[in-house]
């Protein structure tokens, strides 16, 4: 495996970097996200070779305009909760994987003819890369970038990049947008959104919701509820059309032994009987 750069060491907050505390939403997704949830990737597809530099400079230039995505997440244990750390420059570096490497990650011979399984399973190593490792393994955790980049080299006419954020800082909305900036960014257009504010950068996505949206009224939740019930009936009849290709995946995170499982069958039969009496 080639790599072109590793996360650098992580070491103790600079004097020069910025400070806050996350807020509920983000520490719900910081307290989740050693289980697994929390983990944002965006794959692109290329038929050329990614030009590393020229890559590396626009993910930083993106870094320059969304100071959060440079920030480093440090766990506070004795406290239960977590700091961002802002630094003032971008830092990040991106891993590449030659062609041996990824066929190792996808445990087959990458061709043109079953590139899309290949991106696919990428795509689920990506998700089970996870280095926001639980704080409570160690005394002294160490503070983890929230924001990583890898280059795939699936075929010899294929290549994949891969970026892979902490849901804190970047849900699924928020990194379809980061995509848009970097293919722009790639394209030679300098389209990132303008910081505006500074002052809001260091705010948790609470303080950043106009006051009065965030809570409904009751009788909008109430036609919320009305409306899921409808839609809930409508779809009710629809048959269900098993897709003709096979469907499989290597994303597994629980499994059950031969216990496990007759202890749950017997439960779903004894809640079947008591529905079925009722």
């Amino acid at each position: 495996m080639s790599e072109a750069g590793e996360s650098e060491p992580l070491h103790p907050p600079m004097s020069d970097s910025i400070t806050r505390l996350v807020g509920s939403t983000e520490l719900s997704w910081c307290k989740a996200i050693p289980g697994g949830t929390g983990v944002t990737v965006v794959g692109l597809l290329f038929s050329k070779p990614p030009n590393i530099p020229f890559l590396q400079t626009a993910l930083r230039n993106i870094q320059n305009s969304h100071p959060i995505l440079r920030s480093k997440i440090h766990p506070d244990p004795s406290t239960n909760t977590y700091h961002f750390l802002i630094p003032p420059n971008p830092h990040i570096e991106i891993t590449t994987f030659d062609l041996q490497s990824t066929s190792r990650i996808i445990a087959t011979d990458s061709d043109d003819h079953n590139i899309n399984s290949a991106f696919h399973l990428i795509v689920e190593h990506e998700l089970s890369q996870n280095p926001w490792h639980d704080p409570s393994d160690s005394l002294t955790p160490a503070d983890t970038d929230v924001f990583f980049a890898s280059t795939y080299k699936i075929s010899d006419h294929y290549w994949a990049v891969f970026l892979r954020l902490h849901t804190a800082v970047c849900d699924c909305t928020a990194a379809m947008a980061v995509q848009r900036e970097l293919l722009a960014q790639l394209e030679g257009k300098s389209t990132a959104l303008e910081v505006g504010n500074e002052d809001k950068i260091w705010m948790p996505i609470e303080d950043l919701v106009p006051k009065g949206k965030a809570n409904k009224p009751f009788w909008a939740r109430g036609a919320d509820v009305l409306g899921y019930t409808l839609n809930a009936m409508r779809f009710a009849n629809l048959s269900f059309v098993v897709a003709s290709p096979p469907k499989c995946t290597q994303f597994v995170k629980f499994q059950l032994n031969s216990d496990e499982t007759r202890a749950l069958i017997s439960v779903s039969y004894f809640l079947s009987f008591c529905l079925f009496n009722n």
